[in-house]
């Protein structure tokens, strides 16, 4: 399992000011050895990972953990991406949709 999250503080544009980061967005990646939809999700991810504050846990599919959020939420193939524990996407994952969904979870942590 790999956990990432970004922890350097950002710049306001409007005063150049230092501004605390946001509380990251987790996100629980389910992954499988071989998988081209998994190495292309997780290229998104960390592209993602460069305009979003994300907390990235990698899971393999094989363990406990990766079988029990497969049966969960009953998906039929990796990789498997959920936000903040909720499910989000399987299979061949959507950037449009996935940068929509982080995008309007900052915006609502934001106020």
């Amino acid at each position: 399992m790999t956990n990432r999250a970004s922890p350097a503080p950002t710049t306001d544009r409007n005063t150049d000011q230092l501004a605390p980061r946001p509380e990251p967005i987790s996100i629980t990646f389910v992954t499988s050895s071989g998988c081209h939809f998994c190495s292309d999700a997780r290229a998104l991810l960390d592209e993602l990972d460069s305009r979003f504050t994300l907390d990235i846990s990698e899971i393999d599919l094989a363990s406990a953990k990766g079988m029990g959020i497969v049966r969960r939420w009953r998906v039929p193939f990796p990789p498997v991406v959920l936000i903040e524990g909720r499910y989000h996407a399987h299979g061949r994952i959507s950037a449009r949709k996935l940068t929509k969904a982080l995008t309007e979870l900052a915006e609502k942590a934001q106020g």
